[in-house]
């Protein structure tokens, strides 16, 4: 095997294309598959403005194993959802919206909430539109990164020098699960903007994804 291959990793590009989802389908922006009786997820103000406590998170990114078994789905789960508080946040590695990730078995999901919540308060350029996905799946090299919303592959490093990241919890090294991108390259672009039009890389710990993940805006 050449080195070249050693440094290839799988990616997939999510490929957002305008549509209407429901909450049954993987998709940007659209509807949640959540519980009635499991409390939204909302901002606990720690990392912004103490005004925005309380305001709740966005469903911004819904991924369904039967489409995307390259994620790392935990024993029992199939379900990845993505939330973002769409207020300005200064977090560790990152200035841009907070994240939630939840992992989740679909099939636990009896009776839906009735109505999302919205928040009073939002910065409207961390606000996706509604999308579904038209996947595209190749072997990803560090030399030739493609800057689009994907699974996996390699951050698209852009402002930043690389940098490695370890799981506060564990050590480990932490490595990209999903990267939101500002600019896709069909051009059909979600209209968020992280950064200086860059990308909102989700990195998570290789050992175990239900550890705390890091956020990084580059």
């Amino acid at each position: 095997m050449s080195i070249e291959d050693e440094r290839a990793r799988p990616a997939v590009l999510l490929n957002p294309l305008e549509g209407d989802p429901t909450d049954a389908d993987s998709h940007i922006g659209g509807p949640m598959l959540w519980p009635i009786d499991e409390p939204w997820p909302h901002c606990d103000g720690a990392a912004h403005d103490p005004a925005g406590a309380g305001e709740p998170f966005v469903g911004a990114v819904q991924l369904y194993r039967r489409d995307f078994p390259e994620l790392p789905f935990p024993d029992g789960t199939d379900l990845l959802q993505v939330f973002l508080c769409t207020l300005h946040h200064d977090l560790p590695h990152a200035y841009g919206p907070d994240v939630r990730l939840v992992w989740r078995d679909a099939a636990t999901v009896f009776e839906l909430i009735e109505e999302e919540p919205a928040p009073s308060v939002q910065e409207e350029l961390y606000v996706p539109t509604v999308n579904v996905l038209e996947p595209i799946r190749f072997a990803e090299h560090e030399t030739k990164t493609s800057g689009g919303t994907k699974i996996g592959g390699w951050t698209a490093w852009w402002q930043s020098g690389p940098i490695e990241f370890e799981c506060p919890e564990c050590g480990s090294v932490q490595r990209q699960t999903l990267s939101l991108a500002t600019h896709e390259p069909s051009g059909d672009d979600v209209e968020w903007e992280f950064g200086r039009e860059g990308n909102l890389n989700i990195l998570t710990c290789a050992k175990d994804v239900q550890h705390p993940i890091t956020v990084h805006v580059d």
